[in-house]
């Protein structure tokens, strides 16, 4: 029998949080397309008195298209370093003045010998069939290891700060997504059978907290695991926590592996790993990867992977750890 996983309260979501409608968008929507969270908005609403959305016939906020637009340059100029006291005032023409002058980060270096801007012009470009033809092409070429290490990694990163800097509308990295998406689920879909049933542990159920959206780390991190012949079942984006834990009972999982990218607060970020570790058994361990700065002092029983590369060899531990070597 399955250990009994300890029990939690589960809130369903306010209506406002879930819809949208043709005036504009629901709470929901824009905590996910900003990266702000609903609690934000509304304090900026108190204190600043922007945002100023519409109400609809029952009193739920909605989000005109031009609000919208100017909070993605807010959160683009607070991830540069801006105090939103002094910016969320200001116009959005002198928000968007301000966004090329911020400091650009160094660029990653190009991955296995291609340049990284020729992926951006391509996505700049909006040739969706060009880009994904010729991500195929470099998988094959590069192998799926390389691929996801040497091009996806540093240009999933590119494209996040050129995002930052204006010099990417949210479109595009939507299309990005979406393209990288399909490329890696077909590269995954292709690996042969596992060797043995022993290669096919540990078990691992992949996935995000709710406030998570971003899934292309989920995704890479199951390709590195799955080469390592790990038995890899995703759950795609944003699961509440009494999902996982259902779903850990259900895929009788060895390990719960999440993808934490740097939008989710950091509070939020370590309340989900502390109430994941409580609930879960002891021999269900926790990986977890990616941006969030919560990482750097994790809950205790839960292991960060710093690394994408680090995978294989923690792969290999496990392994070792249950006789499987």
């Amino acid at each position: 029998m399955p250990q009994q996983l300890t029990p939690l309260k589960i809130h369903a979501p306010a209506v406002e949080e879930v819809l949208d409608d043709a005036r504009g968008l629901s709470i929901a929507t824009v905590e996910r397309d900003t990266g702000l969270s609903k609690d934000t908005l509304r304090m900026w609403e108190r204190r600043y008195g922007f945002p100023s959305p519409l109400r609809n016939a029952t009193g739920e906020r909605l989000y005109p298209a031009e609000q919208v637009h100017k909070l993605q340059l807010l959160r683009r100029l607070m991830m540069q370093g801006h105090r939103p006291g002094r910016i969320v005032a200001l116009p959005r023409e002198q928000l968007e003045a301000m966004a090329p002058r911020a400091p650009a980060p160094p660029a990653p270096a190009a991955a296995a010998g291609s340049s990284l801007e020729h992926w951006l012009s391509l996505l700049r470009g909006h040739d969706a069939e060009r880009l994904r033809r010729e991500l195929q092409q470099a998988q094959i070429r590069l192998g799926l290891e390389r691929f996801v290490a040497e091009l996806v990694a540093p240009l999933t990163t590119a494209v996040g700060e050129s995002w930052m800097r204006g010099q990417l509308q949210v479109f595009e990295e939507h299309l990005y997504s979406e393209t990288m998406h399909r490329v890696l689920r077909g590269a995954i879909a292709a690996l042969g059978a596992a060797e043995s049933p022993a290669r096919e542990r540990p078990r691992v159920l992949l996935t995000t907290m709710a406030q998570e959206p971003h899934g292309l780390g989920l995704l890479m991190a199951e390709a590195m695991m799955s080469l390592e012949g790990c038995h890899c079942v995703s759950l795609g984006v944003q699961t509440p926590v009494a999902d996982m834990l259902l779903a850990v009972t259900a895929h009788h999982a060895d390990v719960l592996a999440l993808s934490f990218s740097a939008q989710p607060a950091r509070a939020q970020v370590r309340d989900t790993l502390s109430a994941l570790r409580a609930a879960l058994p002891a021999r269900v361990e926790i990986w977890a990867g990616g941006s969030s700065p919560a990482l750097s002092r994790p809950p205790a029983g839960v292991q960060v992977l710093r690394s994408l590369q680090s995978l294989p060899r923690r792969v290999a531990e496990w392994r070792t750890e249950h006789g499987l070597a």
